[in-house]
């Protein structure tokens, strides 16, 4: 009676997703161990002749032998040194700083590419094998959303005991053919690579090498898919032995939309192969195959017995009632929201509404925010607005470079002709601004993409007339050193289009890609200048670069950038933008460059310029912030 208690009070899709998956987890798990007992008795026999599981005499063990890869995140080198029988996963696990980096991303997919192989850059899962890892390898550890159909806690503990002269290597797009549009399970992966790597034993069958691998939607093993070779154009069907595939590059295509017959050992290899994830057992030395056998019989006779059962679900009425007395509320809300897509659907009720209802919505933080935002002002030239600043520290405004660029003498001076102010308190049309001459000396100003590949776009205005701004707080203070962040909640101050100002909260989008095809996806009528092409491919995205989707275009360029926390993290510089419905600017995701690089840019300039005070009072914060 809880449950049904629970469903009342609580979402009926949450219920029913969680009793679909727990129902299917073990029925499948039931079959599989069934049906995976003839594969075991035939490798034991195997084992039992002094012969590999491929049927080929046991080649010499790797166990023990060692080498030393490297692996790279964030632009950092680190060296690991693995025992070439275990997986990749397991040798990373050995160093102390990838430990912590996996612990800080332990919700999403680890992805490891390669810089050798036969395709370069292509992605391998953890468990591949270290022994086919190159001595002094570079590999490149990146992270991706997890969109749920991927485990995070990914398989260790393996054993390679074999050479590596059994095992092969082949490398799939993972963009598929016309009628496979999705074929990784995690979209996010194939916005991330172009390929992935993926190994068998020679005696594998490709779709039980494909479902062990785990990386491939279900889709390829309904339809009638084949691999289509790149230079040769030869085709190889699922059935086949992968053991004349090392080192080629294939692209999955459909040639039908039903699958062939399997045949009956097709069928014990792909049970197999999905009930061991990495081949454990083919790949363990010690396992017991006279125990295997016997505990395979008894899964296999559990597993029929229990199948002919049929029991009635408990509560089913009940049920039943109050479905039918929802289902009306239900459809009312997809009509209204236009939810005619399953997708569309489940991306009403994801986890985002919820962000974005909790964030900042905590009225001490409303508080705060107000605070602060009286150190935001309007950044004019000759009394028309052209972007934003805010008070960074005594009387100095940090804005964007290209807010003043055209208006400059030199890279250290504005021009005598133009005439700049700083607009405070500009809330309302009928507001008492107060307005504060800028100084025609610019304490620095920067324009470049520097050697960290951070973009450097800010400018510092020093101010006339420090009386007019006593009292007002400086936003330096609410910064504490840190690297960008990647995911939650921002606020953002600004006065966008040149009006009064305005705040917008609004949430990190942690793959660019990924949201440019969903706003595609929700404004094909709109989109002109974006196409899919330019969606597709790898995006420049500056170290320092920090995005979301936000309602502030022109005008709100110098923005100050806040955190959850309501600590300064960055500089509101821009987005991709296009022109929408009558004329309409519209954009799909903007960005600001985070505030480690622009400080240390701005001490660097003033030690040269000998502005001694900002030295000082940046220095002075720095070691505050590190103690």
């Amino acid at each position: 009676m809880k449950k049904i208690k629970d469903m009342k009070n609580n979402s009926i899709m949450k219920y029913f997703k969680k009793k679909q998956t727990d129902s299917n987890s073990g029925a499948r798990m039931a079959s599989q161990t069934a049906d995976n007992a003839p594969e075991r008795n035939h490798t034991s026999k195997k084992k039992e002749k002094g012969l590999g599981t491929n049927g080929h005499d046991s080649p010499k063990s790797a166990e023990g032998q060692r080498h030393t890869f490297n692996f790279r995140y964030r632009y950092k080198k680190h060296a690991v040194s693995c025992d070439t029988s275990k997986t990749v996963l397991d040798a990373l696990n050995t160093n102390k700083i990838f430990s912590k980096i996996r612990k800080d991303n332990k919700d999403k997919e680890i992805v490891i590419r390669r810089s050798k192989g036969a395709v370069p850059r292509a992605a391998v899962k953890t468990d591949f094998p270290c022994c086919l890892i190159k001595r002094d390898e570079l590999l490149d550890i990146t992270f991706i959303k997890n969109n749920g159909n991927v485990a995070t806690k990914t398989t260790g503990g393996l054993s390679f005991s074999r050479a590596s002269e059994n095992i092969v290597t082949f490398n799939i797009k993972t963009k598929g053919g016309d009628k496979v549009k999705l074929l990784m399970k995690n979209n996010a992966l194939r916005l991330k690579v172009d390929d992935v790597c993926v190994y068998a034993f020679k005696d594998d069958k490709l779709k039980a090498a494909l479902r062990r691998d785990g990386r491939f939607n279900d889709v390829i093993f309904k339809k009638h898919c084949v691999l289509s070779e790149f230079g040769s154009e030869t085709i190889h069907q699922m059935s086949s032995t992968v053991e004349h595939l090392d080192g080629k590059h294939f692209e999955i295509i459909v040639i039908g939309d039903k699958k062939p017959p399997d045949s009956q050992d097709d069928v014990l290899s792909d049970v197999s192969a999905e009930m061991n994830e990495a081949s454990a057992a083919d790949l363990k030395e010690n396992v017991d195959p006279n125990k295997h056998q016997e505990t395979q019989k008894r899964e296999r006779v559990k597993s029929t017995n229990t199948s002919a059962k049929y029991c009635k679900i408990n509560y089913s009425e009940e049920i039943r009632e109050i479905l039918c007395s929802q289902f009306n509320d239900i459809l009312e809300l997809m009509q209204r929201e236009k939810l005619k897509k399953n997708s569309l659907f489940q991306n009403f009720f994801r986890a985002e509404y919820d962000k974005s209802v909790q964030s900042f919505s905590e009225v001490y933080k409303i508080k705060q925010l107000m605070r602060l935002s009286d150190s935001v002002c309007q950044i004019r030239v000759e009394g028309s607005a052209r972007g934003t600043g805010f008070l960074l520290f005594g009387r100095f405004v940090l804005t964007n470079a290209h807010v003043v660029r055209d208006f400059l003498e030199s890279p250290d001076k504005l021009s005598p002709t133009k005439y700049l102010e700083a607009a405070f308190d500009f809330e309302r049309l009928d507001s008492k601004v107060k307005l504060v001459p800028v100084n025609r000396r610019l304490a620095a100003y920067c324009f470049i993409t520097d050697a960290n590949n951070s973009r450097l776009d800010f400018a510092l205005l020093e101010l006339d007339d420090a009386d007019e701004i006593k009292g007002r707080p400086r936003l330096l203070s609410r910064y504490v050193h840190g690297p960008p962040r990647n995911r939650g909640g921002i606020c953002i101050m600004g006065h966008p289009d040149g009006g009064i100002k305005k705040v917008d909260p609004c949430l990190i989008v942690e793959d660019l890609q990924e949201a440019g095809y969903k706003h595609m996806s929700e404004n094909v009528n709109f989109i002109q200048m974006i196409t899919k092409r330019s969606l597709e491919d790898k995006w420049a995205v500056y170290g320092n670069q920090i995005n979301y989707n936000s309602c502030f275009f022109h005008g709100s360029s110098g923005s100050p950038v806040f955190d959850e926390d309501c600590y300064l993290i960055g500089v509101h510089t821009g987005g991709y933008v296009y022109p929408g419905e009558r004329g309409k600017t519209r954009s799909f995701v903007e960005y600001a460059y985070s505030m480690p690089p622009i400080l240390d840019m701005i001490r660097a300039q003033a030690k040269i310029k000998g502005l001694h005070d900002v030295v000082n009072i940046l220095e002075a914060h720095s070691n505050k912030s590190n103690v």
